[in-house]
């Protein structure tokens, strides 16, 4: 990453601490932690190039994390992680490192490629802000709601089609309508953040490991006509190999493998291990790339890590239940679920139980 020369216009600096700041809660804490979002993938910004202004004003994360949030991090999907990404995000975390919003600490919220975005970012804050004269931003946790830091087929399908002329036409009709953009009339400079989603690129950015515990919720609803698109298990979007921390690209079917998406106890495949300091906390069968993050409710969740400190104290409450052979109709087996996750979203179960 290129950093700034010089020191933007007073006026800017102004805008983009009032922008930072539009949000902010009384109540906007986790644990005691002041919390940051870090918001997903834009499809209209691969059409319509935001400018930085807008970027730093705009909220994505859907309203319940809002409401609990004390700061975001923007970024542009029309750029790239190593280039104006960065840049755009080491502008607001001095601004937050001036603040001194994580004196305390903070815990990270993101959504799809906020994770990949945010990992790039972690792993070169502390210089970048020695550089700077600033303290780097104390992170205690990131919690990452279907995350895209492993890379989706759908973005390596995309690049694919943007410089393959001999791509059949079902299969552009699928992608281009995954990414809101024709790509038989794109080219790959149009892709922006999609060309680092590509798997290959994802898996082969910020290894770097740290000290921050990146705890998953993982998803597996969703469009069943983009889910042949993508290896293994997914929510329509990103794969289970990702969402769940996955250490390699494989079709998984599930974050562990012992307990498959819908909770059931019995051999899976899982992952055969998992990045550094990432831990698949929540998995939800019906829950789509949005729905993981949104308060809705998409049925019973069940879980892979539990009883346990990762930087917040991860211990949910659980259940176990059984469905006899007979109940030819339903899953039958053994199955272990989060107490009471039938009418509550992965979200509100993960602020009530970390934030206790």
């Amino acid at each position: 990453m290129k950093l700034p020369k010089t020191v933007k216009a007073l006026a800017s600096a102004v805008s983009l601490a009032a922008a930072m700041g539009a949000s902010v809660s009384a109540q906007a804490q986790l644990a005691g932690h002041n919390v940051i979002l870090v918001p997903g993938f834009q499809f209209n910004d691969l059409k319509n190039k935001p400018s930085d202004e807008e970027v730093y004003n705009r909220q994505l994360i859907p309203e319940f994390w809002q409401n609990r949030a004390e700061a975001r991090l923007g970024w542009s999907s029309a750029e790239r992680v190593e280039g104006r990404i960065s840049e755009q995000l080491f502008e607001q975390a001095k601004q937050l490192s001036m603040q001194g919003t994580c004196s305390n600490g903070c815990v990270i919220v993101t959504h799809s490629t906020g994770d990949l975005v945010l990992r790039y970012f972690l792993e070169n804050q502390e210089v970048w802000m020695m550089n700077a004269g600033l303290e780097p931003l104390e992170i205690i946790a990131v919690l990452d709601f279907a995350g895209a830091g492993g890379g989706t087929e759908l973005a390596s399908l995309a690049v694919n089609v943007a410089s393959n002329a001999s791509i059949p036409d079902w299969i552009k009709q699928a992608v281009s309508g995954a990414f809101g953009l024709d790509l038989s009339q794109s080219d790959i400079s149009d892709l922006g953040v999609v060309q680092d989603l590509n798997v290959s690129a994802a898996r082969n950015l910020a290894l770097t490991p740290n000290d921050i515990p990146r705890l998953r919720f993982a998803g597996n609803g969703g469009n069943a006509l983009i889910k042949p698109l993508i290896s293994g298990s997914d929510d329509a979007t990103v794969p289970a190999h990702s969402s769940c921390g996955a250490s390699a690209p494989e079709a998984i079917d599930s974050c562990a493998n012992s307990v498959s998406f819908t909770g059931k106890l019995t051999s899976v495949n899982g992952p055969d291990g998992l990045m550094y300091n990432h831990y698949p906390i929540l998995m939800s069968n019906k829950a789509d790339h949005g729905q993981v993050i949104r308060d809705e409710a998409t049925g019973p969740v069940t879980y892979v890590y539990n009883g346990f400190d990762a930087g917040l104290r991860v211990d949910f409450a659980t259940e176990k239940t059984s469905v006899p052979w007979w109940q030819f109709w339903r899953e039958t087996g053994r199955f272990r679920f989060i107490s009471d996750s039938e009418d509550r979203s992965v979200s509100s179960l993960v602020y009530q139980t970390l934030n206790d």
